[in-house]
């Protein structure tokens, strides 16, 4: 028999459960396959959802690469179509990346730009920027997404030009509490060896500067800010997520360390501050699936709680503290393999908790 306190028990249970959905699939509108998450929330309280449409096939750069974005003005339940919001003539844009300002309410999208025949494996040194050379680039946004500047060339300003190629971390990324802009970038450098470096602008973008290496065989990072104003940097690098801390505005870091409870099959990962909590997100195995999420309370010292949100084939993933107290994760998933979905994901923290 079920009582009246047996269906209330489970509606709970159920509500507490995250709400997904499916936010773009293979070959919808054509496109072979959509990956590389990006996600934020606006001033406004707008969700923006960005991602690499992948024309042709699923590779990275050099390829037919747009970037294209949804719109969700209720917190993820509905959202708009899917646009191109950036499509070069020739070439290839993509692995976006997206950072609110704070006060002025600006959105800005970090991406690369391949030239004809340029990735990150075919890229040249020699040069700041040209024909030759992978670029990062900008553009912002001041009506919550409706419209976007021209691309503004970054590359100038912060590449070496002995270095092999350049490209900015994709996902969600932040202005620190002093206002810095903070954008992790993956640099092959002239000894073929990848690190993680930090470029950053102190002025609301009118310029940037790049710091120094966080360390060898680094790849794609995450930054976040701790309690005291101490930055860390949580990085792809191999088995176990490589991490880094700062004290002068994620610009020089500590040694490189790894923490045992972040296994990782060498994927970007997502890593937030919501509260007194931090939040994680990645593909917790040995290989690409069983998308996580871990909390910390003590600035990610110990992950005492996880739950999956899939447990199959998954991959990249970025994670959003929601100004109601839920969090947003948007991820790639599927069944056969881990790049035919992305999808968005909301949840109360009570539920990693349970």
């Amino acid at each position: 028999m079920i009582t009246l306190a047996g269906l209330l028990i489970a509606a709970v249970a159920t509500a507490a459960e995250p709400v997904q959905l499916d936010l773009w699939k293979q070959g919808d509108g054509g496109v072979h396959t959509y990956r590389i998450p990006a996600l934020l929330e606006t001033r406004k309280g707008a969700l923006l959802a960005v991602v690499d449409a992948r024309y042709d096939n699923s590779r990275d750069l050099p390829g037919r690469i747009a970037l294209v974005m949804r719109t969700s003005r209720d917190k993820g339940k509905t959202w708009t179509p899917s646009r191109v919001i950036r499509q070069v003539e020739s070439g290839g844009a993509g692995d976006a990346s997206l950072l609110l300002d704070r006060k002025t309410g600006r959105v800005w999208c970090f991406y690369a730009y391949g030239p004809p025949g340029i990735g990150f494996p075919t890229a040249k040194p020699g040069a700041r920027t040209g024909p030759e050379t992978l670029q990062v680039h900008a553009m912002y946004s001041d009506d919550e997404g409706g419209t976007w500047s021209e691309a503004i060339d970054l590359t100038p300003q912060i590449k070496d030009p002995s270095w092999q190629a350049m490209f900015p971390t994709s996902g969600t990324h932040f202005q620190t509490s002093k206002g810095r802009y903070l954008v992790p970038v993956v640099v092959r450098h002239a000894d073929k060896v990848v690190r993680a470096h930090n470029a950053y602008s102190d002025d609301a973008g009118k310029n940037w500067r790049i710091g120094p290496p966080i360390g060898d065989q680094t790849d794609e990072s995450k930054a976040v800010e701790l309690a005291g104003g101490v930055v860390l940097q949580n990085m792809r690098n191999g088995p176990r997520r490589a991490i880094a801390r700062s004290t002068d505005g994620g610009v020089n870091f500590s040694a490189v360390s790894h923490d045992d409870a972040l296994i990782d099959p060498s994927c970007n990962a997502g890593i937030a501050q919501a509260g007194k909590l931090l939040i994680f997100t990645n593909a917790a195995s040995t290989k690409r699936e069983r998308l996580t999420v871990k909390i910390s309370a003590d600035g990610g010292k110990t992950w005492p709680r996880a739950k999956v949100l899939h447990e199959g084939p998954a991959a990249y993933s970025t994670v959003v503290p929601l100004r109601d107290g839920t969090i947003a994760v948007l991820y790639e998933r599927g069944d056969q393999h881990a790049v035919e979905r992305i999808t968005f994901a909301r949840f109360r923290p009570d539920w990693v908790r349970q």
